[in-house]
């Protein structure tokens, strides 16, 4: 089950938000991508663009927040190049995947999900 469609099914029942962290693999970086074409931000506001678009271009519908160009968010979780988390009703992480690519687990975080809110 993809992260959208997790979404769909469970918005209902618990918060969803996708945080837009530093581009993981920028054309201008030591390691850039062969497919994605993306300079490394150096404003706010080129993040944010970059974000609407991956956001529209992945067909995700849910609610989008950006990391400030410090990467608040991306060192307090470490969650480059991308991660998932659930924080419970008292904002603890109650699951950390795994780094990705290879510990983007989606069907992982829904079991975790779904013990968490009692539904599956």
């Amino acid at each position: 089950m993809s992260l959208q469609k997790a979404f769909e099914k469970h918005g209902d029942k618990a918060d969803f938000t996708w945080i837009y962290i530093s581009e993981a693999h920028a054309i201008d970086d030591r390691r850039p991508s062969q497919t994605v074409k993306i300079k490394e931000h150096t404003t706010l506001e080129e993040r944010t663009e970059v974000a609407k678009n991956a956001a529209e271009s992945l067909g995700l519908t849910i609610p989008l927040l950006i990391d400030d160009m410090e990467n608040t968010i991306d060192s307090a979780y470490s969650a480059h190049p991308d991660r998932l988390f659930i924080l419970d009703a008292k904002g603890k992480v109650a699951y950390a995947g795994g780094r990705g690519p290879w510990g983007f687990d989606v069907a992982e975080m829904i079991l975790a999900l779904e013990a968490l809110i009692g539904d599956s």
